[in-house]
């Protein structure tokens, strides 16, 4: 009898998907998935069979749609104080407040536009970082526990109208409305009074021209560590005496890097986020994967009414509330809005820690 050997393409399906049940890291199963077309399909299967349990107790703590009450805490008050609250423990951590003289004119609302931590204040209470957007001309500043007061980084053409920012690979990046790309390291700032701020680092320069201008810009980190932005697109009509917007589509590019030397390499638009879940909206965002949480939709876009005007925000109430399908382009609503709610603060993501059940 002739040595026979195994034909590891086409082992049975049951085997299979035995593997990936066992696999623990959700990039290796994507890995695991991506050796043939064979396995692809069985690992399509098995998020199935993930998406279909009722029984993974993990699934009830993706993000979670928190509409304020009008009793809520503020994070923002109207002397510029910011403080960072848990809705989960009754926990709060008052910040340093904020430099007047960073502010521009208008109403308050506009001057925290979105907070950022590098990490979670229980588990690292003195290696945080907090870095903000503030200014209606989407500026940013940071905090760590060791500094009296915060930093705010230099104005340039390229740093101003940040819309979004996150944390990778020990560097923050925040991109702005005109397409931009930036990077910085706050690793380095000591407690000294005199700490400048860190040098920035263009990697993709704004380029001032009405068609490279985006209402709403958002930058996440994949579960498998792959960088993306997304682009929301508007449609705007009059409603009454004002003008409201509506979400349209998103388009979503690849961002592609070279770390090594800190160099922006290629921006390619795609169809899949890595197969990711993503939530958006003007206080969060992030990218979570299909497979821990079975009951999401995978390649879809969860997002939250933009409070691009407050004015019209006020009296119209958060209605652009749904999920865009990557696969089809369409789009589905989630959540059922009450007139009752108008007059409230903009509905936020909150996401639990796997601590939280």
């Amino acid at each position: 009898m002739g040595n026979s050997v195994p034909d590891w393409e086409y082992l049975p399906e049951l085997c299979l998907l035995t593997v990936f049940e066992k696999i623990d890291e959700t990039i290796s199963r994507v890995q695991f998935g991506a050796v043939s077309k064979y396995w692809h399909s069985l690992f399509n299967t098995f998020l199935d069979i993930k998406r279909r349990s009722s029984t993974n107790l993990i699934s009830n703590l993706i993000s979670m749609l928190m509409i304020p009450s009008k009793k809520s805490v503020a994070t923002v008050d109207e002397s510029f104080n910011i403080t960072l609250s848990n809705p989960f423990k009754n926990l709060s951590i008052h910040l340093p407040q904020f430099d007047s003289m960073a502010y521009d004119s208008g109403p308050y609302t506009y001057k925290i536009q979105k907070v950022v931590l590098s990490d979670g204040p229980l588990l690292h209470p003195n290696n945080f970082v907090v870095v903000v957007i503030y200014s209606v001309y989407g500026r940013v500043a940071f905090y760590r526990p060791c500094q009296e007061n915060w930093i705010y980084m230099d104005v340039d053409e390229d740093q101003s109208l940040i819309s979004d920012i996150l944390f990778h690979k020990g560097l923050v990046y925040a991109i702005g409305e005109y397409n931009n790309l930036v990077s910085f390291d706050v690793n380095g700032v000591g407690d000294d009074e005199s700490s400048k701020p860190p040098k920035l680092n263009t990697l993709v320069p704004k380029i001032l021209k009405l068609e490279n201008y985006l209402h709403r810009v958002y930058i996440v980190k994949s579960s498998m560590g792959n960088l993306y932005s997304i682009h929301k697109h508007f449609d705007f009509e009059k409603v009454g005496e004002r003008m409201a917007h509506w979400t349209k589509k998103f388009t979503v590019f690849k961002l592609i890097l070279d770390y090594e030397n800190g160099k922006f390499l290629e921006k390619k638009e795609v169809e899949s986020i890595d197969g990711d879940i993503v939530f958006v909206s003007d206080n969060n965002t992030l990218a979570v994967s299909a497979l821990d949480f079975p009951r999401g939709q995978p390649n879809s876009i969860y997002f939250t009414d933009n409070f691009i005007d407050w004015d019209a925000y006020e009296v119209l109430g958060p209605r652009d509330i749904g999920i865009f399908h990557l696969k089809d382009g369409s789009l589905e609503k989630y959540y059922q809005f009450k007139s009752s709610h108008k007059d409230l603060s903009p509905y936020i993501w909150i996401s639990p820690s796997k601590e939280y059940n």
